[in-house]
């Protein structure tokens, strides 16, 4: 398989589903999606999320990609797309979380209030 170029990889994957096509294209070009993830995630766990999620791409658009003269620039662009959506639904999903956490805090009673709040009453009621 080493000796097959990108192409023919692409094509015997698939029109014959070659598990052994595939594997020879992911180690072929998993640093480069992966450095390219990373560098833009930069979170070594999310850029694992984003090659999978390249990788997985190019499982679903093989027969689309078959006579793409070259498979890296695909790949490449692939991971970044996919690396910004990541981004951007880390970023909202962060805002989110504070949000959320702002809100739990004001539906807290301030402890301040509750420690005076019966001596108003007290008072008030003298």
């Amino acid at each position: 398989m080493n000796n097959l170029t990108d192409q023919q990889l692409l094509r015997d994957y698939a029109k014959r589903c070659s598990e052994a096509a595939f594997t020879e294209l992911v180690q072929r070009h998993v640093n480069l999606v992966y450095s390219a993830a990373l560098r833009m995630v930069c979170d070594s766990h999310l850029a694992e999320d984003v090659t999978q999620a390249v990788f997985a791409a190019l499982a679903r658009s093989a027969k689309q990609l078959m006579e793409r003269p070259v498979l890296s620039g695909w790949l490449h662009r692939t991971a970044q797309n996919i690396a910004a959506q990541t981004v951007r639904t880390d970023v909202r999903r962060h805002a989110r979380e504070q949000e959320a956490t702002a809100m739990n805090e004001l539906d807290q009673p301030d402890a301040t209030w509750e420690h005076i709040a019966p001596h108003l009453d007290d008072r008030w009621a003298s």
